[in-house]
């Protein structure tokens, strides 16, 4: 009898808490009540487990052209008491589909359960919307969506769409996107109608869904889709075009995921976790099944710090998290107003020892979009794997990998015996005055105690990978020749012009020679000849008017084997030879000529290519063709190599295009874990016992 009476007084509780929340409702929501369901078992494969409560699934209609039903499953507690949503879900459908199959395959159940508002809606012409002869255009569609949402005061909806519906969602993707705070497309129509460039401009954070097993419109849509920057996919194996329904418990799951991280602000125009498996770094994985170092790569080549005008502080924050993800100490010093050199640092066992410096620079050079494929800094990726944007080689990879590297040799619980410092360096692409070259004389800077560096190499096209143990000294020079002015219709002598071209037959018959040196010597490279190019002529004011003065500029990239007092002796000569009063004055003039020893009985050197041998990597030395940071650590004494591992990769730094396959730079994380390793573990030397 108790029992009996027990069962009463809840089913009566229950039957009030019913018809208080359907009075509570807007009139709108008043619709015919349909029985409450639980989340069905439908599948072979059921769903995740719901909690043991009912949840109601209201419906309603809202009017218009075309008036609109739809069901609606509010977010409940876990005592089944209503609560305010943590987000607003949209659900569309497919062809074969109403907004009654997100009910009977538990979907909006299972959101309302885990604290989000489900809304349903039947696409005019199915389940009980009519048709509509008003939509027939993208914009008609759009608007319908926007309808919809306003009416139930929806803000910052995440927008499921699967199928036949993409009709209405790849549109309101394109023009309405602000309004969406999440994207979960499944196998839509329409992704064929836009651009690369469209699809990158849209910055909503989206989950691709689509079954392995449909080659059509799910492939199709896929590879259009993932050009959109904040993607992640969930592919689900074994499953075709109506995949949910294949696989709702690995649905679920995804969808559950990628709405538990939009809530909490994870992926808020960052990269995404992916459900394709494990990537190589650690277990997890990311955006198409991308390695999470891949994804952090990307999501720092998309930080602008491009010169004229280099966003060094977009570069901090990031820098700042990373030392807080690895648990390491960050010191920021201002070597020269808005210029700060950051350091990470790990110290080793024995921090008496000399430490061992992994130096990278966090500006890049300027970019000509209109020569690009893709945005520059959209850090698109090709169905090859290759990542296009400014840095990608030079050298925003090399910062990624050192500090990749180091979270996985910590996550082994490895003990270095040597301090490691990562330093983050401005300025490097404009001569490095406000940085490196500045910060070296700083205090700071002796207080690292380095005894070995590595910086930026070059890619190697080849099997190989290419070394620099040292470099060319850049030498910017401007010669002022002044000359007799006059008339244009005269012979006038001892002009500026007629000086000019001796100067510049000199130095570039210089130039024709090296150029020969290089071409017919099969041991020499760039890095072993003197380049000349003239790069500024200035002078003149009219046609008919012969100047009093004409300047001509050079960039001179000089070896280390060239006596550089005597070259310079040499231009002075031409400069005498050209005429009275010809002068030259240099804006840039590197004489330190040191190199970093490369001999077998060299420790440092001998720890670097003895990892790189037990990875049977074939090495090239080479003195850098250009100029590095390196140049300014080497004048102070310190060993330095330059090192980028890329091999099987075309030289596009600076270049249009730029770009890194993500598996070379994956290689090189393993590469610089190596290394790292080893470099740190070097033996105290005599002179540090």
């Amino acid at each position: 009898m108790n029992f009996l009476r027990n069962r009463l007084v809840v089913l009566g509780l229950v039957l009030v808490a019913t018809v208080l929340l359907y009075l509570l409702l807007p009139s709108i929501r008043q619709g015919s009540m349909e029985p409450s369901l639980e989340a069905q078992k439908l599948m072979a494969t059921p769903p995740p487990p719901l909690p043991t409560i009912n949840v109601s699934i209201r419906t309603g209609q809202l009017p218009g052209d075309p008036p609109l039903f739809f069901r609606e499953a509010l977010p409940v507690d876990g005592a089944g008491r209503q609560i305010l949503p943590r987000l607003q879900v949209v659900l569309l459908h497919g062809q074969a589909f109403t907004s009654k199959t997100w009910e009977e395959l538990g979907t909006m159940a299972l959101l309302a359960t885990n604290g989000y508002q489900a809304l349903a809606m039947d696409l005019p012409g199915y389940g009980k919307s009519p048709d509509s002869e008003a939509l027939k255009t993208d914009q008609n569609r759009v608007d319908l969506l926007s309808r919809f949402m306003e009416s139930l005061g929806v803000r910052a909806a995440v927008l499921l769409s699967p199928s036949m519906s993409g009709h209405y969602s790849i549109p309101f993707l394109m023009k309405n996107n602000a309004e969406l705070h999440g994207f979960i497309p499944i196998a839509p129509v329409g992704t064929r109608s836009y651009t690369p460039q469209q699809y990158q401009d849209i910055q909503t954070p989206t989950l691709i869904v689509y079954g392995a097993l449909d080659t059509n419109l799910g492939a199709q849509s896929h590879k259009n889709l993932i050009q959109l920057p904040h993607h992640f996919v969930l592919k689900l194996e074994g499953a075709r075009h109506a995949c949910y329904m294949d696989k709702p418990r690995e649905f679920h799951q995804g969808l559950l995921d990628f709405l538990s991280k939009l809530k909490g602000g994870e992926i808020n125009h960052t990269m995404l976790p992916d459900k394709d498996g494990p990537g190589v770094g650690g277990g997890q994985s990311s955006p198409e099944g991308e390695d999470t170092s891949v994804s952090l790569f990307r999501e720092y080549l998309r930080l602008k710090t491009v010169h004229p005008d280099p966003d060094y502080d977009a570069a901090l924050r990031f820098l700042d998290r990373m030392a807080d993800e690895l648990g390491l100490p960050i010191k920021k010093l201002e070597v020269c107003p808005g210029r700060v050199v950051s350091i990470m640092t790990w110290e080793g066992m024995n921090p008496s020892l000399k430490s061992i410096l992994l130096n990278s620079h966090t500006d890049v050079v300027p970019v000509f979009q209109e020569h690009w494929k893709y945005d520059a800094f959209s850090a698109f990726k090709d169905a090859e794997g290759n990542i296009y944007a400014r840095g990608t080689q030079d050298m925003k990879c090399v910062t990624i990998q050192y500090i990749q590297a180091v979270r996985r040799l910590k996550a082994e619980g490895r003990k270095l015996t040597r301090t490691v410092h990562l330093m983050f360096v401005p300025d490097e692409e404009v001569g490095g005055h406000k940085g490196m070259e500045t910060f070296v004389k700083h205090p700071e800077f002796q207080k690292l105690n380095i005894g070995f560096a590595l910086d930026e190499g070059l890619a190697n096209p080849g099997e190989a990978f290419t070394v620099f143990y040292g470099e060319r000294n850049p030498w910017w020079i401007t010669v002022h020749c002044p000359g007799s002015p006059g008339h244009g219709s005269r012979f006038v002598e001892n002009t500026a012009a007629e000086k000019l071209r001796h100067v510049m037959n000199c130095f570039l018959d210089f130039r024709e020679k090296e150029k020969h040196r290089l071409n017919t010597s099969e041991c020499f490279t760039l890095g072993d000849v003197t380049t000349v190019n003239m790069t500024m002529v200035k002078g003149g004011v009219a046609y008919n008017v012969i100047p009093p003065e004409m300047d001509v500029s050079f960039d001179l990239r000089i070896p280390p084997t060239v006596n550089l007092q005597e070259f310079e002796t040499q231009i002075r000569e031409w400069c005498r030879e050209a005429g009275e009063d010809v002068t030259y004055e240099f804006a840039q003039k590197h004489m330190n000529q040191n190199v970093t020893s490369t001999e077998a009985d060299d420790p440092w050197w001998s720890a670097f290519s003895g990892a790189c041998k037990a990875m049977n990597m074939t090495l090239e030395k080479e003195i850098f063709p250009a100029a590095t940071d390196s140049r300014f650590i080497r004048a102070v004494g310190i060993p330095a190599i330059g090192f980028s591992p890329m091999n099987h990769t075309p030289i596009l730094l600076h270049d249009h295009n730029e770009y890194l396959n993500e598996q070379v730079f994956l290689k090189g994380i393993s590469v610089f874990e190596r290394l790292i390793s080893a470099l740190a573990s070097v033996p105290a030397r005599p002179d540090e016992a």
